[in-house]
């Protein structure tokens, strides 16, 4: 592979092709998120959507191009925490929601 000189070259579209599909897998997992949070309240949840709302918008996007978009602009760590906060507080909503329907 080292002795390749196209080495970085595939290795840059490979990688570009697996940051494209994650994002499009993630687009739907923000849309099914974007749904919970919505029955949500509080400035926090505010954010999580606006973070999960610009995923959806631009699935083929990379994290770095996201986070710099966002305003104001997010370094590409804070945004995928962001992301990572926003998914998971909706996964904590979906289940407390399922548990109240399970008890009535």
């Amino acid at each position: 592979m080292a002795n390749n000189p196209r080495w970085a070259e595939v290795s840059a579209e490979a990688n570009a092709v697996r940051a494209r599909q994650a994002g499009q897998e993630q687009a739907v997992l923000a849309r099914a998120a974007v749904a919970v949070l919505r029955m949500q309240e509080g400035p926090h949840v505010t954010r999580w959507i606006q973070a999960l709302q610009h995923r959806i918008e631009r699935p083929d996007a990379t994290l770095a191009e996201l986070s710099q978009s966002m305003y104001p602009p997010l370094t590409k760590n804070a945004y995928a925490a962001l992301l990572r906060r926003a998914l998971r507080g909706a996964e904590i909503a979906a289940t407390a929601a399922s548990s109240e329907q399970k008890g009535n």
